[in-house]
C-alpha cells in the first residue's frame, strides 16, 4: 500500500524571523521531536530552517509558532526524485550535514 502525500519524505525550507544563537540548538531539538522529522538545521544568519522528513508544512509551522517563532514555507520537495533533483552544492549544506551528525552523536551519548 502507498502512503498519503503528507507522509512522503520531503525537504522543507522555512524562513523564520528573529532567530537567535540559542535557536541554533533548541529549534532542531524541538523539531526532531515531531513525528516523521529526520533532520533539522538552523542557519541563524540567513533566518533559514531546513527540515527533512515526513512532517507536514502545517505541523512544522505550528511547532515553530508554539516556540514563539513566526515562519513561512519557502520551498519544499516531495516525492522520490525531489531531493535528488538539486544536489546541495554549497559549503553551507556540508556544514549543516556535519552539524546534524554532531547533534545526533551528542543526543545519543546522553541517553
Amino acid at each position: 500500500h502507498t502512503l498519503p502525500m503528507q507522509t512522503e519524505r520531503a525537504t522543507i525550507v522555512l524562513k523564520v524571523r528573529n532567530l537567535t544563537e540559542s535557536d541554533r540548538e533548541s529549534l532542531p531539538r524541538a523539531l526532531m521531536n515531531l513525528e516523521g522529522v529526520c533532520n533539522a538545521a538552523v542557519d541563524v544568519l540567513s533566518g533559514v530552517v531546513r527540515v527533512d522528513g515526513a512532517a507536514s508544512d502545517s505541523e512544522l509551522l505550528r511547532a515553530l509558532s508554539a516556540l514563539g517563532k513566526q515562519a513561512v514555507v519557502v520551498t519544499h520537495t516531495r516525492g522520490a526524485g525531489g531531493a535528488a533533483a538539486r544536489p546541495p552544492s554549497s559549503s553551507a549544506a556540508m556544514r549543516a550535514k556535519l552539524f546534524l551528525r554532531l547533534l545526533k552523536r551528542n543526543a545519543n551519548c546522553c541517553s
